[in-house]
């Protein structure tokens, strides 16, 4: 089942410390420009190929693209979903929003940058 989470619940999550793995769906380019920190990169294209060797089905997983106007998290969930991952969420607002609270985002556009 997949469900969607908010970034206020996301960065609670963290800074709770709870297990969970967030995954950035967009294109290894994009990823190392920048990504939300402590994420992974798996790209939606191959989230069905790649997941099971990356993923344990049990895993608590956020997924997460550029921001609420881009579908590739929604396709990565539902691909996940129909793979027999259980524990699925959807932070919609993605790297656009979570930058703009101000919260941690590492690649190279911050390469060099004070945080």
């Amino acid at each position: 089942m997949v469900r969607d989470l908010t970034r206020e619940e996301l960065k609670e999550m963290m800074d709770k410390g709870e297990s969970f793995v967030l995954v950035n769906v967009l294109d290894p380019e994009d990823f190392e420009y920048e990504h939300l920190c402590g994420s992974i990169n798996i790209p939606a294209p191959t989230i069905g190929r790649d997941a099971p060797g990356i993923l344990n089905k049990d895993d608590t997983i956020v997924l997460y693209c550029s921001g609420p106007r881009c579908v590739a998290s929604a396709i990565a969930a539902d691909k996940l979903d129909s793979l027999g991952y259980s524990d699925i969420w959807r932070y919609e607002g993605g790297i656009k929003e979570w930058k703009e609270a101000g919260y941690c985002i590492e690649g190279l556009a911050y390469k060099g940058k004070a945080a």
